[in-house]
């Protein structure tokens, strides 16, 4: 059963490969400061983003897991 469901089409999500911007050749991965890892907004654990796209729309969502 998928993880996440296409609020829009509320069809099953699949996790999808993302790239960003930077240096030439290089890899990264998109990431959020976690205030849950330490209870202080902004300081404390990085969570990283994965990417979910729904086949039947198209809509792409970013979920920290």
């Amino acid at each position: 059963m998928p993880r996440h469901r296409c609020p829009d089409c509320d069809v099953g999500m699949e996790q999808v490969d993302y790239s960003t911007a930077g240096a030439a050749g290089a890899t990264s991965r998109m990431r959020i400061d976690d205030p849950r890892t330490s209870g202080t907004l902004g300081v404390g654990g990085m969570t990283y983003l994965d990417a979910y796209l729904c086949a039947d729309c198209g809509l792409v969502r970013f979920y920290a897991e």
